[in-house]
């Protein structure tokens, strides 16, 4: 008997010493182990009530800070003085037949990055000029007297680690003014006027088919399908089926609905600031005078009734009754 309170007595001892470990244990990792800490609205662009394992629904969007400014042939860059590694820069002389969208695709670029390494880039290209061709989707970018990484990031709404690491940018590397930095999908901040005027305006209108089709007849003079004339197309035909919906290209007001000379069947739209639209040769006119409409509203239906060899969408653009070239507004 004697034996065993011994042992009973060892035991209890041994896990009143092992629970006092434990608590001191507990203890000194609760001073140096910091709570969780609760979601910042500002970084995932929500005002949430932080939580236990709450995760955030939408996250931040980078966004540019920095207004378009316009640009002048002393805003050219000079490629020689690029300090990333991450990008490569070839030139590119403009050749007969060639254009700014098609320089664009065939060196897997889009347009805006053609601007961002060009910002003096005329908007109309000329044979034998020069243009600065990015290896990869992005800006350059010249430091300015005083610019940091930090203050470049924000303008173009990008992440400052990125940009560093992008550019090779280090505490014993830092940045100069006269240096070329490139920025990863970056959009350009500095372009001419006639650029600066095209991308106002662009997104002001939809495709009235919901999706683009080929382009039958362009906007401008071309030769008269019926009559073998040359003469002033006002608008862009639109290849498309009898019967193919045709939708608002943008909020507004329907202010006429009927036949109209070679119009034949016509909606036409007025959406404000002088801008309206015209939906020509249509089979069927679903929407009505005084109708207000919202973009994408279904107002009629594909046809070919007036001056038409075969059905399709005559879209037109007018702005205080002047025809405007569609393509520059879509």
């Amino acid at each position: 008997m004697q034996f065993n309170r011994r042992i009973v007595t060892f035991l209890v001892l041994d896990a009143v010493i092992l629970l006092g470990l434990m608590g001191i244990f507990a203890a000194v990792n609760h001073a140096f182990v910091p709570s969780p800490k609760p979601l910042d609205p500002l970084v995932y662009g929500v005002n949430i009530t932080p939580t236990v394992n709450a995760i955030p629904q939408t996250l931040a969007v980078h966004k540019p800070s920095g207004d378009i400014q316009e640009a002048t042939d002393a805003d050219a860059i000079d490629a020689k003085k690029l300090i990333s590694k991450a990008v490569k820069v070839t030139i590119h002389t403009v050749a007969m037949g060639e254009n700014y969208w098609t320089i664009a695709k065939n060196n897997n670029i889009d347009l805006l990055s053609l601007i961002g390494a060009n910002p003096n880039m005329p908007f109309k290209a000329r044979i034998k000029q020069t243009l600065n061709i990015l290896s990869a989707r992005g800006v350059l970018h010249a430091v300015a007297k005083g610019e940091d990484i930090a203050k470049i990031a924000l303008d173009y709404g990008v992440d400052a680690k990125l940009l560093k690491e992008e550019n090779n940018v280090h505490w014993w590397h830092s940045l100069h003014e006269g240096d070329v930095v490139f920025i990863p999908g970056g959009k350009p901040l500095l372009m001419v006027k006639e650029w600066k005027d095209y991308y106002a305006r662009r997104g002001i209108f939809g495709d009235p088919l919901g999706h683009w089709e080929k382009i039958n007849s362009p906007f401008g003079v071309r030769v008269d399908p019926l009559t073998g004339d040359a003469r002033h197309h006002g608008g862009v035909d639109l290849h498309a089926k009898y019967g193919d919906p045709v939708y608002a290209a943008a909020g507004g007001k329907v202010v006429f609905t009927g036949v109209s000379g070679g119009y034949g069947n016509l909606i036409v739209v007025a959406h404000g600031k002088g801008l309206q639209t015209y939906y020509g040769h249509l089979s069927k006119i679903i929407a009505q005078v005084g109708q207000r409409v919202h973009r994408g509203s279904l107002i009629g239906r594909v046809g070919a009734t007036g001056r038409v060899t075969g059905p399709h969408l005559h879209f037109e653009i007018r702005k205080n009754g002047k025809a405007q070239d569609p393509l520059l507004y879509i």
